[in-house]
């Protein structure tokens, strides 16, 4: 079974539907709330919904981690990445999974780009 995922404004539609066929549950931020949502807001509804957030959005996110019980924020910074590599990204989004669980996640701020280095070596 796989886990309920928001993607943040940015993020391409190939890996959007990758994560699904993977069997997760994917939403787009966009879809869900309307354009241009407000970030604390989007870290409180996902925590509420058990939602784990995938974000290039760094500086926005990186503080909010602190201030809100959330269900994980898996961040990436090469901006590039879901639309040069979305199978790459797919499978590392589904390592973390794998290696710690949805419960394991939770509250955690994972960078995405450092397990993509350490399964792409």
């Amino acid at each position: 079974m796989g886990a309920q995922i928001l993607l943040d404004e940015h993020v391409g539609r190939v890996f959007e539907r990758l994560l699904r066929e993977r069997s997760h549950d994917v939403e787009q931020a966009k879809d869900r709330f309307g354009e241009h949502t407000n970030d604390d807001e989007l870290v409180m509804r996902c925590g509420e919904s058990g939602t784990v957030l995938v974000t290039n959005n760094a500086k926005d996110f990186e503080p909010l981690h602190h201030e809100y019980d959330h269900a994980g924020i898996f961040l990436y910074h090469e901006q590039t990445l879901p639309d040069t590599d979305p199978e790459g990204l797919a499978r590392t989004v589904d390592e973390v999974l794998t290696q710690y669980g949805i419960d394991g996640v939770e509250n955690q701020l994972v960078d995405l780009g450092e397990w993509y280095e350490w399964l792409h070596e």
